[in-house]
């Protein structure tokens, strides 16, 4: 299924940071994938199920869930922080900051698994070393 990525901080999120990245409690609140609950029957999926969100800049493993607010069509939603930047556009283009609305996104089913943070960061190091 494709969407259109945005970002942004959320109260939960914010809460999380407070309280350690590397917590459980931080996972749940960021490594999430907002989507309303037409696009999950689109997906064959459940709230709770996890997705593989990938764009031209790189793709992670997220768990979808029902979104509690409706979102514009064709819209999807992860809040910010290093699996939402793991598929935005890191090109800064003088502003210092990436892109965090409108990147273009597929979504598919996936029995991978979300990555906790420090697992992820491995990850992008590694990516890195490779690119």
């Amino acid at each position: 299924m494709k969407a259109i990525l945005n970002t942004a901080r959320t109260v939960w999120q914010g809460e999380a940071i407070e309280s350690g990245k590397d917590l459980e409690m931080y996972v749940s609140a960021a490594a999430i994938c907002h989507l309303n609950n037409d696009q999950l029957m689109q997906l064959g999926i459940k709230s709770g199920d996890n997705v593989k969100v990938i764009s031209d800049h790189g793709d992670v493993i997220v768990k979808a869930v029902e979104t509690k607010e409706t979102l514009p069509d064709g819209m999807i939603f992860i809040p910010m922080g290093p699996w939402a930047n793991r598929v935005v556009n890191p090109h800064l283009d003088s502003t210092a900051m990436p892109s965090f609305k409108d990147t273009p996104v597929e979504i598919v089913p996936t029995n991978e698994n979300v990555l906790d943070m420090p697992t992820l960061m491995k990850v992008y190091g590694k990516q890195n070393m490779l690119d």
